[in-house]
C-alpha cells in the first residue's frame, strides 16, 4: 500500500530535520501550535489529536461535525466550520500540558497540574514510569503494593518500607 502524505503529521525542527511523525488511518485536516506548550494540536475529520515533538501523542477529544483549525491557545481552539464560522471549542488540554512539561523537565508545571488533580489513572502512572519518573507516579498511585513497586524503583526505602508495612505482604517484605 502505498502511504500519503496527507494522512500524516511530520514534525520538523528549524533546520527542517524531522522529529517526530504520525501516521494516521485517516486524512488530516488541520492543526496548529499551542505555543504555551510547545505541543502541535490537529484533527482529523472526527477527532482533535496531539502530538509532542519527541513522537508522543493521543486524543484530545471527539468531533461532531468536521472543522479546520486555526488557532489552539491554553484549553481554547478556534476554528473554521464548513460554512467558515468561527467557532470557539473548550478542551482538556491537561494530558498533553503534563506530558509536554514533563518532557521538558519543567517540574514547576507538572506540580501544578498534579496539584490540580485534572489528571489521573493508571495511563499516567503507566507513562509517567515508562518516561523514567517513578517519583512522580508516587503521587497518583493509592494501591500500596504498586506504591512499594514504584518506590524501589526509584530507590526511596523509607517510603517502601512503609507500603510494605501497610500492604502487609509476605512478598513485599522479601524483596
Amino acid at each position: 500500500t502505498q502511504s500519503t502524505w496527507e494522512h500524516c503529521v511530520l514534525i520538523a525542527n528549524r533546520k527542517l530535520e524531522q522529529q517526530c511523525i504520525i501516521q494516521e488511518t485517516v486524512r488530516v485536516k488541520s492543526g496548529a501550535w499551542d505555543y504555551e506548550t510547545g505541543v502541535f494540536v490537529y484533527n482529523t475529520l472526527s477527532h482533535i489529536k496531539y502530538t509532542l515533538v519527541n513522537g508522543d501523542h493521543g486524543v484530545v477529544r471527539t468531533l461532531e461535525i468536521p472543522l479546520y483549525i486555526t488557532k489552539v491557545q491554553g484549553d481554547v481552539i478556534q476554528c473554521l466550520d464548513r460554512d467558515s464560522q468561527n467557532k470557539s471549542i473548550f478542551i482538556d488540554n491537561s494530558e498533553f500540558a503534563f506530558k509536554s512539561y514533563l518532557h521538558k523537565r519543567d517540574f514547576t508545571f507538572v506540580k501544578k497540574i498534579i496539584q490540580s488533580s485534572r489528571i489521573s489513572g493508571n495511563s499516567i502512572i503507566a507513562y509517567l514510569t515508562k518516561k523514567g519518573f517513578p517519583e512522580i507516579a508516587l503521587h497518583f498511585v493509592k494501591d500500596e503494593r504498586t506504591r512499594f513497586n514504584l518506590a524501589l524503583q526509584c530507590g526511596k526505602i523509607d517510603i517502601a518500607k512503609e507500603c510494605a508495612g501497610a500492604a502487609d505482604d509476605k512478598e513485599c517484605w522479601e524483596r
